[in-house]
């Protein structure tokens, strides 16, 4: 890797080190609900669950109508300063939830935005088992931020939850960073036919068992803050405890992608899953604080492991051509699992009480069936990704003639 390289790697990782700016509200949900009593629970946890789908459309945008017009650069700096002035708004409008919802609106847009067009970025400069670990040290960087905006969340939102929100002003510091280091990105060819017809179905079935698995994971994010309320752990200061170790997870798993990868292929994927089926288990029958923190952990481990495994699977089956908007997919069908989880989980255990336990129960029975297919169905590589290690093979040996 050369020197260039490097530093477009550090544009990156700072970019990064903002996806989790959406987890701010995540210390606070419990006193965001206190604070609107007639509100739904549901509508509440929007708060956490509209960003991702703000992320999943926003993502599609940028992919599908600017990839071929603006670099990849532009659009990631301005979707950052997005993501700093509305954040900081509910610091001055919160007296209604749907103030709080629309700043929600306008940091999915950016967060998809940077997500995006980071994956485009590493896609466009790396390739094969190198693209895969720079992927995977990438959520390393994205866990190091959740750690970031947790903690500042629940410091800052200890006494009114709305100051929370102040936390986005520490944004400045890698948009300035991004601004210096950043690559411009390729423009993608115009394209000649429309992109669902280009797009492969591995990768069409990889974004949909993402929905899936992102849609039970993140039945722990939503119901902690909850949880630790209803079980005595704590407030608002436990909630983000259990937030930031969960979040802590992602600095292993980025390390762990690359030798997974290597060592089980696309099978390390449903590997990932039972990570966590174990953690959710955990989280179920969690007697005190300390207990889920860990399960946080566990759960977490499994879905950071298995998110750059999943977009390196979609790299890797696609083209140039449409690449960007395959990631986009891949990537949509992880934010719409996040973002309807919570109306997802309330409808389907509304008949027996929509109680927590319940949601917990029917999450991991729905993972344990995308393992048993994942196994089978992974088993080896793709056409596409055998193509692709073999041409790295050949350009390995021509180099060494």
């Amino acid at each position: 890797m050369n020197k260039t390289q490097v530093k477009y790697i550090v544009g990156i990782y700072s970019a990064a080190m903002c996806i989790m700016g959406m987890l701010v509200p995540v210390p606070i949900l419990s006193s965001i609900a206190k604070s609107f009593p007639y509100a739904n629970i549901a509508a509440v946890q929007m708060c956490i669950g509209i960003i991702p789908l703000c992320m999943a459309l926003s993502a599609m945008f940028v992919s599908s109508v600017l990839a071929t017009r603006v670099q990849k650069r532009y659009t990631v700096l301005a979707c950052h300063v997005l993501i700093m002035v509305a954040g900081l708004s509910v610091v001055a409008f919160h007296a209604e939830l749907w103030q709080v919802l629309t700043a929600s609106v306008f940091i999915g847009i950016g967060i998809g935005g940077i997500q995006n067009g980071t994956d485009a970025l590493i896609a466009d400069y790396f390739e094969g088992q190198q693209r895969g670990s720079i992927m995977g040290v990438y959520s390393t960087f994205v866990a190091l931020g959740g750690i970031l905006w947790t903690t500042l969340s629940g410091i800052l939102g200890a006494r009114e939850w709305y100051m929370a929100y102040a936390a986005y002003t520490a944004e400045l510091p890698f948009i300035i960073i991004e601004a210096i280091c950043l690559p411009m990105g390729h423009l993608e060819p115009k394209r000649k036919s429309n992109v669902f017809k280009n797009m492969p179905k591995e990768v069409a079935l990889i974004t949909l068992i993402s929905f899936v698995f992102v849609l039970c994971f993140q039945l722990f994010s939503t119901n902690v803050s909850l949880i630790v309320a209803e079980r005595g752990f704590g407030g608002t200061g436990e909630s983000a405890m259990a937030s930031t170790v969960m979040t802590v997870a992602g600095i292993f798993a980025g390390l762990l992608v690359g030798p997974l990868f290597k060592r089980f292929k696309n099978r390390a994927m449903p590997l990932a899953w039972c990570v966590t089926i174990v953690g959710l288990a955990l989280t179920l029958v969690a007697p005190s604080l300390g207990v889920l923190c860990a399960a946080g952990f566990v759960t977490s481990l499994g879905k950071e492991t298995y998110v750059p495994l999943q977009g390196n699977f979609a790299a890797g089956n696609s083209t140039n051509e449409g690449r960007a908007f395959n990631l986009a997919i891949g990537m949509a069908g992880t934010n719409f699992g996040m973002a309807l989880s919570p109306l997802f989980f309330e409808a389907a255990t509304a008949p027996f009480g929509a109680q927590i336990g319940q949601k917990f129960v029917l999450g991991i029975a729905i993972i344990v069936v995308l393992v048993v297919f994942g196994m089978i169905h992974y088993a080896k590589l793709t056409p596409a990704q055998e193509a692709e290690e073999a041409a790295q093979e050949a350009a390995r040996e021509a180099a060494v003639k």
